[in-house]
This record gives structure tokens, sequence and C-alpha cells, in this order.
């Protein structure tokens, strides 16, 4: 029976550098410390990861389209 679950196969390196880039980009432009476990630096995180997994693939689109979340 196939799972209705998205699969999700992990992330390969190059995709933790883009996420990462993009995560870096935003705490910059908010002057938001990176390194915090504040819950605003954690949901950033959490939705650059997840507009990544929603097929934002390219560093240009990913922070346009985070921009767009207001978040």
């Amino acid at each position: 029976m196939p799972s209705l679950h998205k699969r999700n196969p992990g992330f390969y390196p190059s995709d933790l550098q883009l996420c990462q880039r993009v995560f870096d980009r935003v705490c910059l432009e908010r002057k938001l410390d990176r390194m915090s476990e504040e819950s605003d630096v954690l949901r950033l995180a959490a939705t650059v990861f997840s507009l990544f997994q929603d097929g934002c693939r390219n560093e240009g689109e990913l922070l346009e389209s985070f921009r767009r979340t207001r978040q």
C-alpha cells in the first residue's frame, strides 16, 4: 500500500548550503542573531526548509518566497 505522506529523502550538502545562505541573509536583514534559540529565529529556519521542500530550489526564488511569507 503506497504511503499518503510526502516522502522526504533528505537534503544534499548543496541543499543545506543554499538554505543556510538564505537563512543567514534574512537574519542579517532582520538584525537577528542566527545562533539564537529564540522562537523567531527557529521559526525562520523552519520556514526556509519548508519553502525549499515545497519546491523553491534556487537562492533567489527561495529568498523571494520567504520574504512574501512575512515571517
